[in-house]
């Protein structure tokens, strides 16, 4: 399952993930800090919502920078075994036009 980026607050329309706090492999349960958001006004701890295994981080560092809300931001396992078939995954990321069309409200004109 990819997690998303998520909406802090009912204004945020995009943010900073300021650090990690489950490492690649890492189980979770509902209520657990995944990791800490910077928005343009605070930093908040981003709480998972259900019981979960992090099987790979998506945007982390400089990638992690101005992120838009419901980007993905790392794969969700509910199993232990299946963390290791990530381990190599790379987000689909095409620059071409129109590739995340169907992803994405087109911009106003």
């Amino acid at each position: 399952t990819l997690l998303p980026f998520p909406a802090l607050s009912p204004t945020m329309e995009s943010g900073t993930i300021a650090k990690w706090e489950l490492a690649e492999g890492d189980a979770f349960s509902a209520g657990s800090v995944i990791c800490s958001i910077e928005t343009d006004k605070a930093t908040m701890d981003f709480e998972a919502q259900d019981d979960g295994i992090i099987a790979k981080i998506l945007k982390d560092g400089p990638d992690a920078v101005d992120l838009p809300i419901g980007s993905p931001i790392a794969v969700v396992v509910e199993e232990e075994e299946d963390v290791a078939a990530f381990a190599d995954y790379v987000l689909e990321e095409s620059g071409a036009p129109g590739a995340t069309a169907a992803s994405e409200p087109a911009p106003a004109p």
